[in-house]
């Protein structure tokens, strides 16, 4: 089970974190790998990973806040691989752009267009590239990596978490639209994950204890919580699956940034704490 030999896949925001725990499975099953990142030195370590488990790794520098240069990879991959077989929109996050990331009132339009441009625009056109291409041959695997802050309220993320749930919501539409197809597109939505990106919410051992209190599996996420869902999605075993978003949260169906939120905006008052 869980075979992915002879495979070609392709994985954005392969360089550290979900991205590169995601390709390093891939290829520990068999597949060969177009690895994308900004950034070529963290791509050329994975690639070196995977050579030495005998796969072939392709490192290749794009920006996916660029979609020519996203719609590009596309073309490179199948260029280099002959074939995708497998598609993983890891790529996503938080924007530079002032007025993204932040209180709903302080949003500028600036900001809400960097923000869906990374997480919305990109990944649905690459997904829907791939797919299409997909379709011209034995089918394959669409995967976005979405958020739990796509499915509930995010405060303080509000721009970001809507264009998650966007992505959310094509995930199930192209599920239904490419089934004939052969291709099936499904999304995982992580709670807080242990990576580089979220080092500023855990600074210390309190910071982390904290963190690991809202979920009832007693710790934050790791990349491989992820990669491990995302090897089911994008394996032949889940060949009756589509149009799906798994969360994958500790258990906890919630945000633990709406918990905090709620705790810093909206304190029980000491007449009605337990």
């Amino acid at each position: 089970m869980f075979s992915y030999a002879g495979k070609k896949a392709v994985v954005t925001g392969a360089g550290r974190g979900i991205g590169r725990q995601i390709a390093l499975n891939f290829a520990e099953l068999g597949a060969d790998v177009v690895l994308a990142s900004r950034t070529a030195a963290e791509i050329e370590a994975v690639a070196e990973e995977i050579r030495a488990m005998g796969r072939q790794a392709w490192p290749m520098t794009a920006d996916m806040s660029d979609i020519n240069a996203a719609l590009t990879l596309v073309d490179d991959a199948i260029a280099a691989m002959g074939r995708i077989d497998v598609w993983v929109n890891n790529a996503g996050g938080g924007s530079s752009v002032k007025g993204g990331i932040g209180p709903i009132e302080d949003a500028t339009i600036e900001g809400f267009d960097a923000l869906f441009e990374l997480n919305l625009r990109v990944p649905f056109f690459c997904a829907r590239k791939a797919a299409d291409h997909m379709a011209g041959h034995d089918g394959g695997a669409v995967l976005n990596i979405v958020s739990i802050d796509g499915v509930h309220a995010a405060p303080g993320e509000g721009i970001y978490g809507a264009a998650k749930a966007a992505l959310i919501s094509l995930t199930e539409t192209m599920g239904i639209e490419y089934g004939r197809h052969n291709v099936r597109i499904n999304a995982i939505a992580p709670a807080l994950i242990d990576t580089k990106l979220v080092e500023r919410h855990l600074k210390t051992d309190d910071d982390r204890a904290t963190r690991a209190s809202f979920y009832p599996i007693n710790r934050v996420g790791t990349p491989g919580d992820i990669a491990g869902a995302a090897v089911y999605f994008c394996s032949d075993e889940a060949g009756w699956t589509s149009g799906q978003t798994l969360v994958v949260a500790g258990g906890n169906q919630a945000t633990s940034d709406l918990f905090l939120w709620l705790r810093k905006h909206n304190p029980v008052p000491e007449d009605r704490k337990i």
